[in-house]
């Protein structure tokens, strides 16, 4: 009898311990459920887009999107319940019209705990790769000469800059109070004409509806050793811009800096106001699909290049050719975060607009030139990435045509 009481109260035991094992083991279960919401860009540009989000939960589940700037009007949910793991919900957001950034948090909730993830869209005025907040001391740092160390700023639309005969210069803006860069140029004492300017291209610069300025002036960082453009040149030649004065729209100081003779040169009319005009409208056509597009624009001399007087009797340099080496960002792309292409027009009359005849890989580009485009490309994204991008053929690439 003894025995079986023993054996009755070990049983008891066991079956105890088992219990609190079992019991152990589902709190632990518990413990480890997933339960999980993500999205791909949690930034993005100022226009109207979509994008999913992914739910990860083992029972039912809520979404609700909520922000501490007030009521969520501008963006949607395709489902706000569910079961289950999903990652075909999607996320709308209409075009943000406005100057600032505005953010929502999407909480999903299985009725027990919450999580949540946070997303932005930019203002009209920003893009979110690069902030040209950077603009620097209206190029007047360095030596006093107007040489700065431009190197050192890491901008991604600067070629290499160790030619010895050339003056590296940069101009920036003030606008909203704050300042930002313009452009930068490498310029030829000898041509009396910038071999290469060298700009960022955005909504930012070209936001607005500044028009043309006029504002046409000796460079102040050059002085009298400036390019004169006031009546123009001497022969029939247009006062061509480098960087376009339709690419700085976004105030009155930005677009006047254009007019400088620094970004002048002695341009047939029949090139100025038709395929190169058509060139770009085409970089602007890409800058507007991107986050950012960096561009230099530039000019092929040469020994026996043309000489024309500008308004004050100076020499001035006809170029041979005009060209123009992109390099695209677009953080949201299905066609590749980064794209670079080249472009090499002659100096004469063309019929028609650009084709993909007139583009290059930006290493055939660097061969004709003598420069090394996007120096500061490889510290961003590799020197393996960076070489593929400039061997690529623009002409088999749709992000071009």
């Amino acid at each position: 009898m003894i025995k079986n009481i023993s054996i009755f109260r070990m049983a008891a035991v066991v079956m105890t311990f088992c219990s609190l094992i079992l019991t152990s083991c589902n709190e632990v279960k518990t413990e480890v459920k997933v339960l999980d919401i993500s999205i791909k860009y949690t930034s993005v540009e100022s226009g109207k887009g979509q994008q999913f989000v992914n739910v990860k939960c083992s029972g039912d589940w809520t979404l609700a999107l909520t922000s501490e700037q007030g009521e969520v009007d501008w963006a949607r949910l395709s489902a706000t319940s569910g079961t289950g793991d999903k990652s075909n919900v999607i996320l709308s957001y209409d075009v943000n019209a406005g100057e600032l950034d505005r953010s929502l948090k999407i909480y999903l909730d299985n009725g027990s705990k919450s999580v949540y993830c946070d997303f932005t869209q930019l203002g009209s005025g920003r893009h979110p790769e690069d902030d040209p907040d950077t603009g620097g001391d209206n190029g007047s740092g360095g030596d006093g000469s107007g040489n700065i160390d431009l190197a050192a700023t890491g901008w991604l639309e600067l070629p290499a800059m160790d030619d010895p005969d050339l003056g590296y210069y940069t101009h920036s803006f003030e606008m909203g109070g704050k300042s930002y860069r313009n452009y930068s140029f490498g310029w030829s004492q000898e041509d009396r004409v910038a071999l290469w300017v060298a700009y960022p291209l955005c909504r930012l610069y070209t936001n607005g509806s500044v028009g043309r300025t006029n504002e046409w002036a000796l460079d102040p960082l050059l002085g009298e050793d400036s390019a004169a453009p006031f009546g123009g040149y001497a022969g029939s030649y247009a006062r061509g811009h480098q960087l376009p004065s339709a690419d700085r729209q976004c105030c009155y100081e930005a677009n006047a800096q254009t007019f400088y003779g620094t970004n002048m040169t002695p341009q047939l009319n029949a090139h100025n106001e038709k395929i190169w005009a058509d060139l770009e409208a085409k970089v602007r056509g890409y800058a507007n699909t991107s986050d950012t597009t960096y561009v230099v624009t530039g000019v092929i001399v040469s020994p026996s290049s043309k000489k024309e007087k500008d308004s004050y009797g100076n020499s001035v340099t006809v170029p041979d050719a005009y060209f123009k080496a992109v390099l695209k960002y677009s953080r949201s792309s299905t066609l590749g975060t980064w794209n670079a292409a080249a472009f090499y027009l002659e100096h004469r009359a063309y019929s028609g607009n650009v084709g993909k005849e007139h583009s290059m890989p930006v290493d055939e580009l660097e061969e004709i030139t003598g420069l090394d485009f996007f120096v500061n490309l490889p510290a961003k994204i590799g020197e393996e990435q960076a070489a593929k991008l400039e061997a690529a053929d623009p002409a088999l690439s749709s992000v071009w045509w």
